[in-house]
């Protein structure tokens, strides 16, 4: 056989391999950048809603509102995914959101896909608000209520009595109150509000499987995973978090699978930042330190620039 036949008979052989490699690496590319859009528009979503949820009422008060938020989250979802005029393509996307959670200061609340018995007498399939659930934990006969920052409520079942204020405050009235340590109080309350949010949306992700069928959804819903240092980082404020799953964004099965969380910066206020300084170290420091010299990125929790690598400032000593 001739060296061209042999060559030819290569090419043959090899052409169709090179052929599906090339398919496979185009859309593997093309679920990157589908992936990396609708992160986007993921993040914009929830972005919108954080914003809108808050509203301002006498004496500057505060108030935070659900249907506000979810609405403008929707709303902001169906224009980027071109929907908003098409009922139809607007149930089937959001049958790919499981889950909401509202992360409010003293409690959360979820909404959820809930089949129940409308006004007509027929059952209908709608996402709804469930009531607000506190963040409390109970032990050796004291229920704690935790809010997102230092603030707790303890009741002592024994004195049949609420206290209000800082643990070191309510520290010194019920010294068996054993979670208001210092070295304990932090933990118990971050990994209280953690574990009730946790579960309560693994539970929603779970059940939302039989919903999402009937709009011709075959993707199995199931708990995302997401580390505790990133739980953390999600309830250092209000804010609203929403998780997106299932939907298909390649030719081979890709299916896009992640959560977003907007702050609404109610809590913490005040920001932290990172400058490298003269000893070639980085150190964090409060929004005012004498010793920053500029400002580029703001970090909400010194928890958050500790992971960064950065020291605290000896000067304003965050």
């Amino acid at each position: 056989m001739k060296l061209t036949d042999l060559a030819v008979l290569f090419i043959i052989i090899i052409m169709p391999f090179i052929l599906i490699l090339r398919i496979k690496s185009e859309n593997l590319r093309y679920a990157a950048y589908k992936s990396e859009v609708i992160n986007r528009y993921l993040d914009t979503a929830v972005e919108d809603a954080s914003e809108s949820m808050l509203i301002r009422g006498k004496g500057n008060k505060i108030e935070i509102s659900r249907e506000r938020a979810v609405n403008t989250f929707f709303n902001s979802l169906f224009i980027n995914f071109n929907t908003a005029g098409d009922e139809r393509s607007k149930n089937i996307l959001s049958a790919y959101i499981p889950v909401i959670v509202l992360i409010d200061y003293d409690g959360y609340s979820v909404m959820s896909m809930e089949e129940y018995t409308n006004s007509s007498g027929d059952m209908e399939q709608k996402m709804i608000w469930k009531p607000k659930k506190p963040y409390v934990y109970e032990s050796n006969g004291f229920i704690y209520l935790f809010t997102l920052d230092q603030n707790v409520t303890v009741y002592s079942q024994a004195e049949n009595r609420f206290y209000e204020g800082l643990p070191e405050d309510i520290r010194v009235k019920l010294p068996d109150a054993g979670v208001l340590d210092n070295d304990l109080f932090d933990d118990v309350r971050k990994r209280t509000i953690v574990e009730s949010i946790r579960n309560d949306v693994n539970t929603a992700i779970n059940k939302h499987n039989k919903y999402a069928a009937r709009f011709g959804i075959t993707y199995n819903f199931s708990p995302p995973s997401i580390s505790d240092g990133d739980w953390h980082r999600n309830i250092e404020d209000v804010g609203f978090l929403a998780f997106f799953q299932g939907f298909p964004i390649g030719l081979n099965g890709q299916r896009y699978n992640s959560f977003a969380l907007g702050a609404a910066r109610v809590v913490r206020k005040s920001s932290y930042y990172i400058e490298k300084s003269a000893n070639n170290l980085f150190y964090y420091h409060r929004e005012k330190c004498k010793m920053l010299t500029e400002k580029n990125r703001p970090y909400d929790s010194r928890e958050e620039c500790a992971l960064e690598g950065a020291f605290p400032c000896p000067v304003c000593n965050p």
